[in-house]
């Protein structure tokens, strides 16, 4: 037994209410090293009788088997559903590792004492040796919209999207173009755009819109708030929101806007008031103040290393907003309460969230939550996020672990060379969180912070097709960066805000007939593939590299398989049935031909036969449904 490697905690991802009644249990242990789990539960109050005695009680449990469920190829993951009589817990785990049984809670891991003969006859054990979970009490129950893991988001920058108004272009506008921008550079994209392209978005299968900022700021991004109660001229007024959110409400779709509460711009009156009047100014306790004066070389160099200040990142273009300070906490708040409550947005996504303190998040949920209950919360978060997802503050991060992996895997990159190691990933991201939160997730592959997928896979199309199908099979809700129906290209920060290529959109293409099919496939099965158990076969024989493999999600009611080929050699049908009939066993043969092709490659010019061989960089969907 490898004892270093079993791990439980009574919290986040390990242990957690799946709702009021349910307990979701997760146990970790060494690859390989143990072949069966059993949890011993039971209330913590109840006692019975002893059958060997009765004289004298024993705690009343239960002896139930976790599931070996994944791997992340250095540690198994194991895990059951279990639904305390009494809404109270107490648990421990046994272990059976080489012929000899665990006992493994609070107090630590022993080998047991006693009889090893095979559940349920396992010892006695330890009552003292065990886990508590004292209460599922409702509130705490981690809880996000409804509608969220069905929703395909579709995210904007507003300035290179769509210009819809029609009068002449004001100074220092450029006139729409292609290719290559940069930062400085204003082409004239605002809410007036957006709403004309609303039919369109709707057609390509978009269920939600999330905008980059629009609030008034001297920039293109807007990102440094000039203020906040006010959107931007050049994108529009309170009125052009309000018509934007009706027009996206009157064909179910939703909008979600970018909030900016780490910091604020230069430009903004409060600090332009402790420029001015330094320590004297009221407003003065809104802002991190190391020491003054301000700028201690006597001028403003633009790097905060030289300032008196602390910013986002080391511009002092972006001074940090002390959210902790009571009056700058309300009116930001007011702030995120208003476009709730006057313009009925769907949610916010809260840029650089992780260095904004906890309390604040708590207070941000609970005054939004109030006014619409529905309302989506997401976190800019790159890294573990477990902090902020308890229930307690955001419903979902934006999930970079996810295209992470998928990069990684379809650049063949040392931490997931191949299908295998793309499981074990995936695996690993997933026992990181709660299965609720996971649900619900906000998952991209690109963005405005970003290069664009495209551009990342070389300039290769279906390699990028690739990506977004496997995002599209995980479950969450997936969101694409305007232009990615269309494959635009753009390296990073600014050449990922190109402007939006309508001459291709009119010309139509292939890979729009695939973005769409993908939009329209996700949202038909959006409960089976958030609800659904995964299983992978990697093809790695007659013709099937480390870059292949069939990935089979399941529920009671069907099954998606989806075949993938990263490598860029054709795939034999042989290799791809046998990996079909690994994945569905009583599907063998003749049966398979019974199934339905949701998706192909768009390269194969129509519906291939279901074990046709796989071209490289290709793919194949099916629908299986039980017979």
């Amino acid at each position: 037994m490898i004892a270093a490697a079993v791990f439980h905690r009574t919290t986040d991802s390990w242990c957690y209410p799946l709702d009021g009644t349910r307990l979701h249990l997760r146990l970790a242990t060494a690859t390989g090293d143990v072949s069966e789990v059993v949890l011993r539960c039971g209330d913590p109050h109840e006692f019975e009788r002893s059958s060997l005695d009765p004289g004298t009680w024993t705690w009343k449990k239960a002896d139930l088997a976790l599931r070996l469920s994944g791997s992340d190829g250095n540690r198994d993951f194991w895990e059951i559903v279990w639904k305390p009589p009494y809404k109270r817990a107490r648990y421990s785990f046994w272990l059976r590792s080489g012929g000899t049984w665990y006992e493994y809670g609070e107090k630590g891991l022993f080998p047991a004492e006693g009889s090893l003969s095979q559940p349920p006859g396992l010892p006695e054990g330890d009552y003292w040796n065990s886990f508590v979970f004292p209460y599922i009490n409702e509130i705490d129950v981690y809880r996000a919209p409804d509608w969220v893991p069905g929703t395909v988001w579709y995210q904007i920058f507003p300035d290179r999207f769509r210009r819809g108004n029609p009068a002449p272009l004001p100074l220092g506008v450029k006139a729409w173009q292609s290719g290559p921008v940069r930062n400085e550079e204003f082409y004239g994209g605002d809410l007036s755009g957006i709403l004309e392209k609303l039919d369109y978005l709707a057609a390509l299968g978009i269920s939600g819109i999330y905008l980059t900022p629009i609030f008034m700021a001297p920039t293109v991004h807007k990102y440094d708030t000039e203020d906040y109660l006010c959107i931007d001229p050049a994108f529009g007024d309170d009125e052009t929101l309000r018509r934007l959110v009706a027009g996206c409400h009157a064909r179910g779709m939703r909008l979600m806007l970018d909030a900016v509460f780490n910091h604020c711009g230069r430009t903004f009156g409060p600090w332009l008031d402790v420029v001015k009047n330094g320590k004297d100014s009221p407003y003065a306790p809104w802002f991190h103040i190391r020491s003054w004066p301000l700028f201690p070389l006597g001028r403003d160099t633009g790097n905060s290393r030289d300032s008196g200040f602390e910013t986002f990142s080391f511009t002092t273009r972006m001074p940090k907003l002390d959210t902790s300070n009571p009056e700058l906490r309300e009116f930001l708040l007011g702030v995120a309460e208003r476009y709730i409550r006057d313009f009925d947005i769907d949610g916010w996504r809260l840029d650089v969230a992780n260095e904004v303190d906890h309390e604040f998040w708590r207070q941000f949920r609970k005054r939004v939550k109030a006014i619409k209950s529905e309302a989506y919360i997401v976190g800019e978060i790159w890294h573990d996020a477990m902090p902020w997802l308890r229930g307690d503050q955001y419903d979902a991060v934006m999930n970079y672990p996810y295209g992470s992996a998928i990069q990684d895997f379809l650049l063949s990159r040392r931490q997931v060379p191949e299908g295998r190691a793309f499981e074990h990933r995936l695996d690993a991201i997933d026992f990181g969180y709660p299965l609720p939160v996971i649900r619900n997730n906000f998952n991209l592959l690109d963005s405005h912070d970003t290069e664009r997928l495209v551009h990342k896979m070389g300039g290769d199309l279906a390699l990028a097709r690739l990506g977004w199908l496997l995002m599209f099979m995980l479950p969450g809700s997936p969101c694409i960066y305007y232009g990615s129906e269309v494959g635009l290209e753009g390296g990073g920060d600014p050449d990922n805000r190109r402007c939006m290529p309508w001459e291709r959109v009119e010309s139509g293409s292939e890979h729009m007939d695939f973005m769409r099919a993908l939009t329209g496939f996700r949202k038909r099965h959006a409960g089976l593939l958030n609800e659904g158990k995964r299983a992978f076969s990697h093809l790695e024989g007659g013709g099937g590299g480390g870059g292949a493999f069939a990935l089979r999600v399941a529920t009671d009611t069907g099954a998606i398989v989806t075949i993938v080929n990263r490598d860029d050699r054709l795939l034999d049908g042989r290799t791809v049935a046998a990996a079909l009939d690994e994945l569905e066993p009583d599907c063998k043969g003749a049966r398979w031909r019974a199934a339905t092709i949701l998706l192909a490659d768009p390269r194969e010019k129509g519906l291939p036969a279901i074990d046709a061989p796989l071209l490289g960089r290709g793919f194949r969907v099916l629908l299986v449904t039980p017979k």
